[in-house]
């Protein structure tokens, strides 16, 4: 998974998981396929978040004896930190960009607009939240590579600050390792892109 051999259809998988686990917390299933892997090998990561997400996530796997039961416990985690009533982060764009669901919001469904990206007639989420950033990352990735340096260009920089604040206020491994992933694959991505942030 170095830089030489990372491709499109890597990122958007890294993308998808992503995706996934900040809409939903994991179910028993995605619990079982992630525990027993296989994920890429940190040893070759382009970078040292995206390491530390790996491993993190490798570690956790190793941990997880009941899929269910851990699912279980996951999704009190994922509700504590993101839903509430007084969820401990706010997971939007708007929100570190100091607007909460205000002018940034709106520049962000401009871009989707310039890019052609019409939104999910079934998304529960905001334009600017972080589930639908990295699924719009993962579609950019998949189908049209060069379409995703303008989207990390203008709204790729607060994902590490959320993965700080994810470390802050959590420590259960699985969350832990997701910050780090997050920081790691939307930095390597804007890197490969020559998106500066």
């Amino acid at each position: 998974m170095s830089t030489e051999d990372t491709d499109d259809a890597t990122m958007a998988q890294l993308y998808d998981l992503l995706a996934g686990v900040f809409a939903d917390p994991p179910d028993e299933a995605t619990v079982a396929a992630l525990a027993s892997g296989p994920l890429p090998d940190p040893g070759v990561a382009p970078n040292d978040r995206l390491a530390a997400g790996l491993e993190g996530l490798d570690a956790w796997g190793e941990t997880v004896e009941d899929p269910a039961a851990e699912a279980d416990r996951l999704a009190s985690e994922f509700t504590r930190l993101f839903i509430g009533p007084r969820p401990k982060l706010q997971i939007h764009e708007s929100y570190y960009a100091g607007d909460y669901l205000g002018e940034p919001l709106a520049a962000v469904k401009e871009t989707y607009r310039s890019l052609g990206i019409a939104s999910a007639p079934d998304r529960k989420e905001e334009a600017d939240h972080a589930a639908v950033e990295l699924a719009v990352l993962r579609e950019l990735t998949a189908t049209d590579g060069e379409r995703t340096a303008p989207f990390l260009r203008e709204h790729g920089d607060w994902f590490d600050d959320l993965a700080g604040d994810i470390h802050e206020q959590t420590d259960e491994p699985f969350y832990e390792a997701i910050a780090d992933l997050v920081a790691g694959v939307v930095a390597f991505d804007a890197s490969r892109q020559g998106v500066r942030q």
